[in-house]
Order: structure tokens, then sequence, then C-alpha cells
């Protein structure tokens, strides 16, 4: 249950900094199309043939980015789905109950389909078991990182590479 924490808070710090890197570009952008949109009106050059295009080019931009924004939303939305280690244990059990019940009715099946349903049902819980592992070792793995993170912050003697601006 520890690791379902440690999952949930790194998709949460990550969406965190997303949040927070797309507003500041967001703003960024609006305010440089506010700053500009009175040069560019004012340019001797322009009519309003010019005018509505680059309009258009902005808008289009905008509603880009609106999607964009959407698509990462649904992105983390999955990512938190698909970690819900709660969901995956339910739909284990499931399909383990399902499979058992499939296997008590084994006397009225042939021999070769109850041996074949059998190995199936191994294989299910082998590679069950080894994506198990593999979610651990990833999430040990973050673990580690953070620990040798916190590790490095922590040393007197490192050397901040912005030190230097200061």
């Amino acid at each position: 249950m520890e690791q379902q924490k440690i999952i949930e808070k790194m998709i949460d710090l990550h969406k965190t900094f997303f949040e927070s890197y797309f507003s500041m570009m967001v703003l960024l952008q609006d305010q440089t199309e506010n700053l500009l949109k009175p040069y560019i009106n004012g340019f001797p050059g322009m009519n309003n043939e010019n005018k509505k295009v680059l309009d258009q080019c902005i808008n289009e931009y905008k509603r880009s980015r609106d999607e964009f924004k959407k698509a990462i939303d649904k992105g983390y939305a999955k990512a938190e789905t698909f970690f819900d280690y709660n969901a995956m244990l339910r739909f284990q059990e499931q399909n383990e109950k399902i499979f058992s019940d499939f296997l008590k009715q084994a006397s009225w099946m042939p021999g070769d389909f109850k041996k074949a349903t059998e190995e199936l049902a191994a294989t299910y819980k082998n590679s069950l078991g080894n994506f198990k592992k593999y979610v651990e070792e990833k999430v040990n793995h973050v673990e580690d990182f953070s620990s040798s993170a916190k590790r490095s912050a922590r040393r007197p003697n490192s050397k901040n590479k912005f030190s230097d601006l200061r």
C-alpha cells in the first residue's frame, strides 16, 4: 500500500509541475500577444485582411494549446486509473473467481480442453506475478533515485551550478 501512495504522490507532483509550467507558458504567451498587438495593428503595411489572418492564427494557436492541455489531463487521468492498485486487485480477484468457477465445471469438459484451461490459468497467474514484480522494481528504482537526490542535496560541499550567477 505504501507503493501505491508513492505512485500517487509522484503523479500528483508531476501533474503540479506541469500545471505550473503550462499556466506560466499561457501567461507569457498572452502577455506577449497583448504587448505586440498594438504594434502590429499600428504597422503601416498591415491591412484588415492581414490582421484578420493574424487573428485567425492566434485563435488557432490558442485552440491547439487548449486541446494539448485537455490531452495531457486525460493522460494523467489514465495514469491515475492505471496505477489504482485497489482496482487492479479487484480485477485480479474477479478473474481468478471466473477461472476457478470455470475449472470447477471440469467434470463435463473434455480432457484436452481442461488441460488447456488450466495452463491458461497458470499462465495468467504467472504473468500477473511478473507484472507486479516489474511495477515494484520501477517503484523501488524511483525510491532509490529520490533518496540519492535527497542525500546529494544535503551535502554541504555540493556545488550549485547556479551559485556563480549570484
